[in-house]
């Protein structure tokens, strides 16, 4: 699949197999072959305009951000994160904290997920009133969570929202974040 010209993508560092090698050894599983296309054809990804992505659930953020995608460095960087569940691998980052992450082993292998490093799903209410401006969907989210509402997700899931079933999809949901 092309990428979308709309990711209006700029190079930050070459593709280099040697990285992507580092990273597979370090999992102990291949790459997901829609990633590793992507990576080839950008030449190791890079930076984008502000894109956003509609969650395929409900989030207390609304929809996820990027600003970067494809840092290979970034992501075998991150592979020790304490955040990121250990079956997944960073694969693009955004505003506030906010990460993409591609599962690569398990039921769950290929899907895309925003990775809410802020941890939303537990504020309190004393911590939910210094905020009073939230959009609707986030003061719904709460609601939702509050009220024993929210889809149910695997244990270790808690901060982690599902965006696409592939990263092919994840491309095409991308969208920019504002009109030229």
């Amino acid at each position: 699949m092309p990428w979308p010209s709309h990711l209006r993508l700029e190079a930050k560092e070459p593709f280099d197999a040697s990285v992507v090698a580092d990273i597979e050894r370090a999992i102990g599983v291949t790459l997901p072959k829609q990633l590793l296309s992507f990576l080839k054809d950008t030449n190791g990804g890079g930076y984008v305009d502000d894109l956003l992505a509609e969650c395929a659930v409900p989030t207390p953020f609304g929809e996820s951000n990027i600003v970067e995608i494809g840092n290979l460095k970034g992501m075998l960087r991150l592979l020790d994160s304490d955040v990121t569940p250990r079956n997944m691998i960073c694969i693009a980052h955004g505003h506030f904290g906010m990460t993409t992450c591609l599962s690569v082993a398990g039921i769950d292998h290929g899907c895309v997920y925003a990775l809410d490093t802020e941890m939303r799903y537990f504020w309190t209410a004393e911590t939910l009133s210094k905020y009073p401006s939230l959009a609707p969907s986030i003061k719904e989210f709460f609601r939702m969570r509050d009220g024993g509402e929210l889809p149910e997700r695997p244990w270790g899931y808690e901060n982690c929202y599902l965006i696409a079933e592939s990263f092919d999809e994840y491309l095409t949901k991308l969208h920019p974040s504002f009109e030229d």
